[in-house]
């Protein structure tokens, strides 16, 4: 079988090539949906759409550019391929000839032709267009040139030294799906990503094009996809914490054939926090809130609301059109009265909106000598629904810091898909007579519950 397969592609290397690339990215694409992103079901809208990438850029546009264009620049680029190791030591006027071909691989193609095409191709799978695609390649290409060079240089010197020319290709598919396997196998136990961009530059990839790919789903998730034909609600207990509480609430909301979407958890002091968005039949809606709330015990407080989730067409329309800015913020420094509301106002002048955010106190000492003093952390995620300036964010951010003796910061992250997901994707459809006469008997049923409140004006 190897055998048929590696005369195959010496006979017919340009379709073995595209062949290989638009499999090999596929299924790269595969291991980041099911491993990394950890996807119950498989986007293949998704998915073809890197596969047809592989095929045409990685292997067409590629094959074109290492086999014929190559071949005419560097006429002894085969020859110096087959020849063995003392034989290629001895060539220096071969040596060269492959080196020329790594610089204008790693130093020309690269950063003009393939970055492009990628960044242009990933923002339109994201919803975005070609002109952002390389906006973004604008202030990423440093980083993805670096993290590039780290494994593709050396990989590149292989192949062009060693690789016979219908081999280029395929050598160069099989270290791309080497690192998707390496990135895999280091995310598939963790759930925690701290800085990703960090996990990418261990080895380097292809710059950041699997990045961008693991950043398709990691970042995005959850994804929701709300029914406006169901009820939605919002499930919060505080109190001395107990095992097994989030066991107890997930158990209730399977009995009722309820869903849980999101869940946020953590101890704040003593006390422990949990809220959970549940999407439910409506049927079945007063059943689940009864036991619910019978889950009470102790300490611990449940109260429930329904929400929802979705944009409406009440909501700003700079919402409604998505998300322009994220980014994540970090600060420390002393602690005083009054430091929370600071930085709040400046974020407000700011214009950027808090989607998430954290806060707390430790002692710290500046000698074994020295009394301890109280420190304040702070971080969190920020977001814009305008087109930022940047500038402006620096500086007030700089000023801040001069003003208050502490160090804040705000790094700029990729944007988050799933706010896109804020609208429904269920088009609304009059009720059936008993839908509406159920509906009705379960508002009878659960009127102590709270309605949705209004979406804040954005």
């Amino acid at each position: 079988m190897l055998v048929r397969i590696g005369r195959f592609a010496k006979e017919h290397p340009f379709k073995f090539g595209c062949a290989f690339s638009c499999a090999k990215t596929s299924f790269s694409d595969y291991l980041v949906q099911t491993y990394l992103e950890k996807r119950e079901r498989i986007d293949w809208r998704r998915n073809a759409t890197f596969a047809s990438f592989g095929l045409v850029y990685l292997g067409g546009v590629q094959y074109a550019l290492y086999v014929p264009i190559f071949g005419r620049l560097f006429p002894g680029a085969a020859s110096y391929a087959a020849k063995p190791l003392r034989a290629k030591l001895a060539d220096g006027a071969g040596s060269r000839s492959m080196l020329m071909q790594v610089v204008l691989d790693q130093f020309v193609h690269h950063p003009l032709m393939y970055f492009p095409a990628f960044y242009s191709l990933k923002e339109v799978v994201s919803g975005g267009s070609v002109s952002q695609g390389l906006a973004k390649y604008g202030n990423n290409y440093q980083e993805d040139l670096l993290a590039l060079w780290k494994l593709w240089v050396p990989s590149t010197i292989v192949n062009f030294a060693f690789m016979p020319m219908h081999l280029r290709i395929p050598w160069v598919a099989t270290t791309s799906l080497f690192w998707t396997c390496i990135l895999s196998y280091m995310r598939g136990g963790d759930d925690v990503v701290t800085m990703p961009e960090e996990a990418m530059d261990m080895l380097g990839s292809q710059g950041r094009s699997l990045q961008g790919i693991y950043d398709l789903g990691v970042s995005a998730t959850p994804e929701y996809c709300y029914d406006t034909t169901k009820e939605h609600l919002l499930f919060t207990a505080s109190g001395r914490d107990r095992i097994g509480f989030i066991q107890e609430v997930s158990n209730t909301v399977l009995q009722h054939g309820g869903a849980v979407h999101d869940v946020k958890a953590y101890k704040v002091g003593r006390d422990f926090v949990t809220i959970m968005l549940v999407e439910s039949e409506p049927a079945s809606v007063s059943g689940m809130v009864s036991d619910m709330q019978q889950l009470s015990q102790g300490d611990i407080n449940v109260n429930v609301q329904r929400t929802q989730p979705w944009m409406s067409s009440s909501d700003s329309p700079r919402c409604r059109d998505g998300v322009n800015f994220t980014g994540h913020l970090r600060a420390v420094g002393p602690d005083r009265r009054g430091m929370l509301l600071d930085l709040t106002n400046l974020l407000s002048r700011l214009e950027l909106d808090i989607m998430s955010f954290s806060s707390n106190q430790k002692l710290q000492r500046a000698g074994p000598d020295e009394p301890p003093s109280v420190v304040f952390q702070m971080s969190g995620v920020v977001r814009a629904f305008h087109d930022v300036d940047r500038k402006a964010i620096a500086d007030g951010l700089a000023a801040f810091n001069r003003e208050n003796n502490c160090r804040v910061t705000l790094q700029e992250t990729e944007t988050d898909l799933s706010y896109s997901a804020f609208q429904s994707t269920h088009q609304s459809r009059p009720l059936r007579p008993g839908a509406a006469a159920a509906r009705s008997m379960k508002r009878s049923l659960t009127g102590a519950l709270p309605a949705p409140a209004a979406a804040p004006a954005r």
